[in-house]
């Protein structure tokens, strides 16, 4: 039958070690852990100058610390190099000063440190609890910094992209499919149909695919070419310097039905 006093003990004692303790800790600081509909957010130190949001074992952003220009830095899947940077850096040459951009995934807010004076964003996020988190300058001021008055939808971004009107996006951002639970309905035919409506005639769609369990690029792919899209793929792996300023590999596609975007 076992020992009944040491079996729990051990368990117990289990769970503690694998990452238990921190939890229990963190349960403890007011504002540092959150449980919502969708699950539990944990706001860590990531070393003694960065902290991070984590949703169960995803990373939803990493803010440095210690000077105003580190605090302003786009980090993680949102590295310079990467896709998304990429295209945010190449907005103001493909769509003038007054970029229409859409982000569907809020985050810590990171992509907000992308934003230039005379540019429109909005951002859309289905957890009302991660638009708190974002907002609370005492967690992360990537918006409070950079984009003070960001617009946030708060809704199932399929509902909440096809009601905000068509043709309205230059650059639609989809950053929904980094974490253990893919939202396949912004995946399917429809969905695509929705970007394409919101999308501007020569607008550029950027798809987030790093995945620990599915390739997603077939997928995209697919997308692409029934519609008669042009798509690019850019893997990101960060050099040694740059990952030390927590840049993160990342896999970005982006699409558009101008070929000319695209190049």
């Amino acid at each position: 039958t076992g020992n009944r006093i040491l079996f729990p003990v051990c368990v117990g004692a289990l769970i503690l070690t694998a990452g238990g303790w921190e939890r229990l800790r963190l349960s403890l600081e007011p504002g540092k852990m959150t449980r919502s509909y969708f699950g539990i957010y944990a706001i860590r130190a990531r070393s003694d100058d960065a902290r991070m949001l984590v949703h169960g074992t995803t990373i939803h952003g990493v803010q440095n610390r210690g000077s105003e220009p580190r605090e302003l830095m786009p980090t993680t899947y949102y590295a310079p190099r990467s896709g998304v940077g990429l295209a945010m850096a190449a907005a103001p040459r493909l769509f003038g000063s007054g970029a229409r951009i859409d982000v569907v995934g809020l985050g810590a807010g990171t992509l907000a440190c992308y934003a230039r004076p005379g540019q429109s964003w909005t951002n859309y996020e289905i957890d009302p609890v991660v638009v708190d988190i974002a907002r609370d300058p005492k967690q992360f001021t990537f918006l409070s910094r950079c984009l003070p008055n960001a617009r946030v939808v708060v809704g199932d971004a399929r509902l909440t992209l096809d009601q905000a009107g068509d043709g309205g996006a230059d650059l639609l951002v989809i950053d929904a499919f980094s974490s253990d639970a893919i939202p396949i309905h912004l995946l399917t035919r429809e969905a695509f149909d929705v970007y394409r409506r919101r999308l501007s005639n020569r607008g550029l769609l950027l798809v987030h695919i790093s995945n620990r369990y599915l390739d997603l690029n077939p997928v995209l792919s697919a997308a692409a070419s029934s519609r008669g899209w042009s798509s690019a793929m850019r893997w990101y792996m960060p050099a040694k310097p740059d990952a030390a300023l927590n840049y993160t590999g990342s896999q970005w596609v982006a699409l558009s039905p101008s070929a000319q975007t695209i190049d």
